[in-house]
C-alpha cells in the first residue's frame, strides 16, 4: 500500500510538473527594454500566465519552473520512497512582474516571497 501511495505521488508530482510547462525563460528578459509596447514585450517573452490591472497599469505575471536536481539515479532500487521524496523536494517555481503604463513597458521583477 505504501508504494501504491509512493506511485500516486509521483504520477500526480510529474502531471503537476507538465501542467506548469512554460516557454518563459527568465534570461529572456534580458530582450525587453523600457518604452516597448505589450505586443512586443509578448512577442519577446510569450503569453504572459496571468495579467491584471493595477494603478493604471497593466501586470503581467510569468512563471518559471525548473526540476532543481532531477537525479535520483543515487539510490538503490529499494528506495522508491527515497526518490519519491527527493523529486518533491526538488521542484521550484519562480515567478516574475511586468509592468506596463500606457501600454509601454515600465518595469519588470522577480517577485519574492
Amino acid at each position: 500500500m505504501n508504494k501504491m501511495k509512493s506511485l500516486l505521488a509521483v504520477v500526480c508530482l510529474s502531471l503537476f510538473v507538465t501542467g506548469c510547462a512554460t516557454t518563459f525563460k527568465p534570461w529572456q528578459l534580458s530582450e525587453v527594454q523600457e518604452g516597448m509596447s505589450r505586443q512586443q514585450v509578448v512577442n519577446a517573452l510569450g503569453e504572459p500566465d496571468y495579467s491584471m490591472s493595477k494603478n493604471d497599469s497593466e501586470h503581467l505575471y510569468y512563471s518559471y519552473s525548473e526540476a532543481l536536481n532531477r537525479s535520483t539515479s543515487g539510490y538503490g532500487t529499494d528506495d522508491f520512497e527515497r526518490k519519491v521524496e527527493a523529486l518533491e523536494r526538488s521542484f521550484h517555481v519562480t515567478q516574475y512582474e511586468v509592468v506596463l503604463t500606457n501600454g509601454k513597458l515600465v518595469s519588470y521583477k522577480e517577485l519574492t516571497d
